[in-house]
């Protein structure tokens, strides 16, 4: 599974939108941070922690998601608890 699928499904269940809206969140918070040319399927699992860190934060934040550390810091811990499967469903 890649990795944007997964978080976009977690934010989708968190703010009740649908899973296109919960990737398109975490793929404008990487063009964010990260620039407009970069890519998603090459991308660490630490680059997903720091743009969740600030980049999404800061768009939750600007649409009015009370609960946005909470959110992120769930999707953080989400995300390493499943580093290991999402890394190896990449092989």
């Amino acid at each position: 599974m890649e990795i944007i699928n997964f978080l976009g499904g977690l934010i989708s269940k968190n703010l009740d939108i649908s899973p296109p809206a919960g990737r398109g969140l975490i793929k404008l918070a990487i063009k964010d941070e990260l620039g407009p040319f970069s890519d998603h399927l090459k991308m660490s699992i630490e680059k997903y922690v720091i743009v969740i860190k600030n980049s999404l934060k800061i768009r939750l934040h600007a649409l009015k998601i009370k609960n946005s550390s909470s959110i992120t810091k769930f999707l953080i811990d989400k995300l390493i608890k499943s580093q290991s499967l999402l890394t190896l469903g990449a092989i």
